[in-house]
């Protein structure tokens, strides 16, 4: 197993830290090309899915097996953990939607965690667009928009999944699914060791290998994510928040959140403009 010290970097996007509090992020090609030279260093997304449209320029995309220079227009499936890069021709054209893979979960049984590549299509186009539509304006009941547009998108971008013949890869996807169902259960190493029918051991090897983390900080970066995300998006209390996340105490949510996010609660559910309840 390789030494996770010597892996591709982890991000949430390209160049940033861990925590993805939004329901998804969309932006142009350019908006975060230009700023690197129009190169991205070969890297990984953990728990993070991501939908790419090229529409015009020059693209080449970065694998672990190599270079693979893409025909435009094209639209690619790129899943959570895949290695992957860029280098593209200046004024490169395009949208990338980066989506926590919980948003997706119920296309996991049709191809969600390989990658894909599509030609474009009018309606992935238009998908596309009306995503970045979307997520600029705040209005209305914007995540329940947000989730619905890009689980269309996926249906067009996904086909049958093969079967997994990675054991960690496996492991870790059974993995991520029962921290999606029982983060909030208060499950420790060994319940999700137990119920994945493996050690504490290895299920931490697998996980650091991976996440590059520990299974319990696996757990936290989720609650972590759920717990911005109801904050940016629901008008729900910061106590109601904090025990349906499985926290009995109130103020260490608050201590935990504060420290992953560094501020507190109320200010973050202030920094996006939801309502100060609770």
């Amino acid at each position: 197993m390789d030494n996770p010290a010597k892996r591709t970097p982890a991000f949430a996007l390209f160049g940033e830290g861990r925590i993805f509090p939004d329901v998804l992020h969309c932006e142009d090609i350019n908006a975060r090309a230009h700023r690197h030279g129009w190169k991205i260093a070969r890297h990984r997304h953990p728990d993070l899915h991501q939908f790419f449209l090229f529409r015009s320029g020059d693209v080449t995309l970065r694998l672990a097996d190599g270079d693979r220079p893409l025909h435009l227009p094209v639209a690619l499936s790129i899943p959570s953990q895949l290695e992957h890069g860029f280098i593209f021709e200046a004024g490169t054209e395009g949208y990338v939607v980066t989506v926590p893979v919980d948003v997706l979960s119920d296309l996991a049984p049709t191809g969600l965690r390989r990658f894909q590549s599509r030609a474009e299509t009018p309606r992935m186009a238009s998908l596309f667009a009306a995503i970045a539509d979307r997520y600029a304006d705040r209005s209305g009941p914007r995540d329940l928009a947000l989730r619905a547009l890009v689980v269309a998108l996926g249906c067009d971008l996904v086909t049958a999944e093969p079967s997994m013949t990675d054991p960690a890869a496996t492991l870790y996807a059974r993995f991520e699914d029962a921290v999606r169902t029982h983060a909030a259960d208060g499950w420790r190493v060994k319940d999700y060791a137990a119920h994945l029918g493996t050690s504490s051991t290895q299920l931490n090897r697998v996980v650091r290998h991976q996440a590059d983390q520990s299974v319990m900080g696996a757990v936290q970066a989720h609650l972590l994510g759920e717990a911005a995300r109801r904050l940016a998006y629901t008008r729900q209390p910061v106590t109601t928040i904090a025990y349906d996340l499985g926290f009995s105490d109130p103020a260490y949510f608050a201590r935990v959140f504060r420290k992953g996010m560094g501020l507190s609660a109320r200010d973050y559910r202030k920094s996006f403009g939801a309502g100060a309840s609770g």
